[in-house]
């Protein structure tokens, strides 16, 4: 079995995800192969300050993740709230209801427990 890596650089380069709001780019970076019986999928997740930041759609997943540059802010349903920089990690529970923000920028790199999209 081979191993894979990106160099820091392919950061620079986020997508726009399609169907997603305005503010938020995204894309697979590694991913298992199709069909294996537990999945596992690396992104990268840019978000950009949005006046009215919009809550992610309910996980069907576990996924953790780790800012990269920027200042992610975290929201569940609970209430509960953090403030994140680079270094940091975090851990999203499936069946959670999340809203990211960010007064300026994050990036982060996630990995989670599903195909690739």
């Amino acid at each position: 079995m081979v191993f894979e890596y990106k160099t820091e650089n392919y950061f620079h380069r986020v997508p726009k995800l399609e169907g997603a709001p305005a503010a938020v780019y995204f894309t697979d970076v590694f991913t298992s192969k199709k069909g294996e019986a537990n999945p596992l999928t690396g992104s990268t997740f840019l978000l950009e300050y949005a006046a009215v930041p919009e809550p992610a759609p309910k996980y069907d997943y576990d996924e953790t993740g780790v800012v990269l540059k920027g200042e992610l802010h975290i929201l569940d349903e609970a209430g509960n709230k953090a403030i994140l920089f680079p270094g940091d990690t975090f851990f999203v529970h499936r069946g959670s209801l999340i809203t990211f923000s960010t007064p300026r920028f994050a990036l982060a790199y996630k990995s989670a427990g599903r195909p690739s999209a």
